[in-house]
């Protein structure tokens, strides 16, 4: 699974060097698929391939702004052009590796809870509490 951050530049890690088997198509296109949507988002990342794997670079918000945060399904295709704007063009036989991706806001912190304690006020100090001993 892939995590993407809203509104950041991402860098995701694939082993797609040993999957590309089309000579002549040096690019890849990624479509992002909402889970509970069903809305498609695609991309024409920039990939920067080393002998073991490829890294994937894109910012959400500039080269795709996705959707709700959630859970995506992604399909990166092989392609010989970066200037594709969606997938109605291309057959299975492009596809190169199918997953998932989580999508996460980085701009929303999660609740930290610490612990309560008791201050001194009327609710807590009354004498009104009786406790039971067994």
């Amino acid at each position: 699974m892939v995590v993407i951050n809203k509104g950041l530049a991402n860098e995701l890690y694939f082993n797609l060097t040993s999957k590309k088997r089309l000579a002549g198509s040096p690019y890849i296109f990624i479509k992002f698929t909402n889970d509970m949507t069903k809305q498609s988002y695609f991309v024409n990342p920039t990939e920067t391939v080393e002998p073991r794997y490829s890294k994937v670079d894109f910012t959400e918000g500039t080269h795709i702004s996705l959707g709700a945060k959630g859970f995506y399904t992604y399909v990166v295709y092989q392609v010989t052009t970066n200037d594709l704007t969606d997938d109605s063009t291309l057959t299975d036989a492009r596809i190169i590796e199918r997953g998932k991706a989580l999508v996460k806001d980085a701009s929303v912190t999660e609740v930290s809870y610490t612990q309560y304690t008791p201050t001194s006020n009327k609710n807590t100090t009354n004498s009104n509490t009786t406790y039971i001993s067994i």
